[in-house]
């Protein structure tokens, strides 16, 4: 097995066709179909079905791109470890990042991260953590910054606590529930809610009334952006739930807490324990670190 055709069937993947791949990598078609089909006959299965359009991954073949970015990345990784020890500022680090915990991180980890390496890049994937588990587990993404269930990680993460938190629901001002004492008041109020992906949410409110042993709330608009979730609740008597940090980070003037705060998951920081961490994402977990230990201490939570 060749670095050559685990890059070849990559981009044939993320691309979709083989034509498309051998343009991007400045390769002739015959020679890209040959290093797949020799890539083929040492797995003993095929990795690529043909459709009208391109071509598809079989199951194998989607097992097998897994692994391969994993290695991918890994290589990458040791290059640009090997150029930091050298005293190089250039690399790639990719993390993972839940809204609460980038309007608390990047104001403050943005600036010394481009002092120290100014010709690195920085890769930031707004997600909860169930989406992007397996990328830190494969090693395709460096750090993941956000709420966590602790006791729940794979004993395959190292997860680091940085600092407690809280959901907040939040309406427009003047709203008719504002000075509602719990969910229990607002049992008549339709909701946005705020949606990172398809399965996982930022404050998940099913979860959070069912928890309180009241019927589900009246989810009416699902929200991809801050945007929209900002517009729709300013705009009308709609309620949403999420972390604090969207009101502390000087949002809306005509968004106010109509309600007392409830627990949240605590926003970790988690990477795999297997393999260490170029010294530049060790650099910048040092920073997300410090910022999260500065955040506690604003909060009065104990070190």
């Amino acid at each position: 097995m060749k670095l050559n055709q685990l890059r070849d069937v990559l981009a044939i993947a993320e691309l979709g066709s083989l034509r498309a791949a051998g343009r991007f990598l400045g390769v002739t078609q015959p020679a890209i179909t040959r290093s797949v089909r020799e890539l083929e006959q040492e797995l003993g299965a095929p990795l690529f079905e043909r459709q009208p359009k391109g071509v598809s991954l079989t199951e194998v073949g989607a097992a097998f791109i897994r692994r391969a970015a994993a290695v991918q990345a890994e290589l990458q990784r040791a290059r640009d470890e090997i150029d930091q020890i050298r005293g190089g500022q250039t690399g790639e680090i990719t993390i993972g990042l839940s809204t609460a915990s980038t309007m608390v991180m990047m104001p403050v980890i943005t600036g010394p991260f481009r002092k120290r390496y100014p010709d690195a890049v920085l890769k930031i994937v707004e997600s909860l953590f169930p989406p992007v588990e397996a990328d830190v587990m494969d090693g395709k993404m460096d750090l993941y910054v956000g709420p966590m269930e602790i006791e729940a990680a794979s004993p395959q993460l190292e997860v680091e606590r940085l600092f407690g938190n809280q959901r907040v629901v939040l309406g427009r001002s003047g709203h008719p529930l504002a000075g509602s004492s719990s969910l229990a008041d607002l049992l008549d109020a339709e909701w946005v809610r705020p949606t990172l992906s398809v399965k996982s949410t930022e404050g998940d409110l099913h979860h959070l009334f069912v928890e309180a042993g009241l019927p589900p709330p009246k989810v009416v608009l699902h929200a991809r952006s801050a945007l929209t979730t900002w517009t729709a609740v300013a705009q009308s008597d709609l309620l949403t739930i999420l972390p604090r940090q969207w009101i502390e980070a000087n949002g809306p003037p005509n968004i106010q807490v109509i309600c007392p705060a409830m627990p949240a998951p605590p926003i970790c920081m988690a990477k795999r324990r297997a393999m260490p961490l170029t010294p530049m994402a060790e650099y910048l977990s040092d920073l997300i670190r410090r910022a999260g230990g500065h955040y506690r201490e604003r909060h009065g939570e104990p070190s």
